[in-house]
């Protein structure tokens, strides 16, 4: 059995017109078992790098694989390989070229970074999922030089090493991020159906589910946030700055941004110290149960609430419910396992 270091090595040589006859009839031989067909699918797609594709385009690529293994083989069957190596590559290469822009030409391919590209094909990038508990934060620093800061009832999806074109990671729940500057490579957040697309930049997403909306806040850089599935209006994507908030709404499917003059303050997130300006006192309540991991009830008066206010989760919790039920004018009831607001704001 052939072992796929040397086979990927072989395909180096094979496009810098360096195999000789019988390392190119080797390599033929290779692809021309239907098991390694997932190898040639590796290696063409190493080389031919996506710059963006939809996935719409899968049902393309299997057809091009395909033809593309059909050409090797058809060659090695007609016993093509005495042509001369260098005219050789030039003609074969061309024909996998050709078959591959016309069935994916819109996809928009280039042919570039194919050393990165091989490495991935010897070294799979594998997915690691972190989370995190009730009562339970956590930081990371990914390969680019990403840092993370996962807040409790988290989980973030995220590769061990970024290769390509694109750096990506999956989020349910709420992270602030500092993204490694690379313009080459932006930074993509996949958090529900919202994708956010940066390429160095500080902001916090909040995304769990469950609750009524999800929020994107920026505060450094530009950021791009896109809505998935909506297909007509304007409200698809937004593009933020510093100081500035998307909001999308789970009950009427609506993106929107705002402004937020105290983006900065999203910083002390990342150190359990959260800030409210105007919030509605379910959403604040939501948080605070998730940091202490303890059950909060607000009695029907008390929904209606807005919150402003500082609250540091570093603190004992009973210091802390103290301070947001002066804030909105209730009371705390203590009942064990749980903790409930009476009356509020309406009083």
């Amino acid at each position: 059995m052939e072992n796929q270091l040397d086979i990927a090595s072989l395909f180096v040589k094979y496009l810098e017109s360096r195999c000789t006859p019988e390392e190119i009839k080797r390599l033929l031989r290779y692809f021309e078992n239907a098991e390694n067909e997932q190898a040639l699918r590796a290696l063409i797609l190493t080389e031919l790098e996506f710059t963006e594709i939809d996935k719409k385009n899968h049902a393309n690529i299997d057809a091009a694989v395909s033809k593309v293994r059909t050409i090797l083989i058809k060659d090695l069957q007609q016993n093509r390989i005495e042509t001369p190596v260098k005219k050789f590559r030039l003609y074969k290469w061309a024909k996998i070229c050709a078959v591959w822009f016309l069935l994916i030409g819109a996809a928009g391919l280039l042919i570039n970074h194919f050393q990165e590209g091989i490495r991935n094909f010897i070294h799979p990038v594998k997915l690691y999922t972190i989370n995190t508990k009730q009562g339970e934060r956590k930081t990371l620093i990914l390969a680019d030089g990403t840092k993370i800061w996962l807040s409790p009832s988290s989980s973030l999806e995220y590769p061990d090493q970024l290769i390509g074109n694109l750096r990506e990671v999956k989020l349910e729940g709420e992270a602030f991020f500092e993204v490694a500057k690379d313009k080459k490579h932006p930074f993509i957040i996949h958090s529900g159906r919202m994708d956010t697309r940066v390429v160095g930049t500080s902001f916090n997403i909040q995304s769990y589910k469950g609750q009524p909306s999800s929020s994107v806040t920026v505060v450094t850089g530009i950021v791009k946030v896109t809505l998935l599935g909506v297909t007509t209006g304007n409200t698809n994507s937004v593009l933020l700055k510093p100081n500035q908030q998307s909001q999308f709404s789970r009950e009427n499917g609506k993106l929107i941004s705002i402004n937020y003059p105290n983006a900065v303050k999203m910083l002390k997130r990342k150190d359990g110290i959260l800030n409210y300006d105007g919030a509605h006192i379910q959403e604040v309540v939501a948080d605070l149960s998730r940091y202490y991991k303890l059950p909060i009830e607000l009695e029907s008066k008390s929904k209606n609430c807005l919150c402003y206010g500082e609250f540091n989760t570093n603190r004992p919790i009973d210091i802390v419910l103290d301070q947001l039920a002066a804030a909105i004018n209730a009371t705390v009831i203590n009942k064990k396992y749980k903790y409930i607001l009476k009356g509020g704001c309406e009083e």
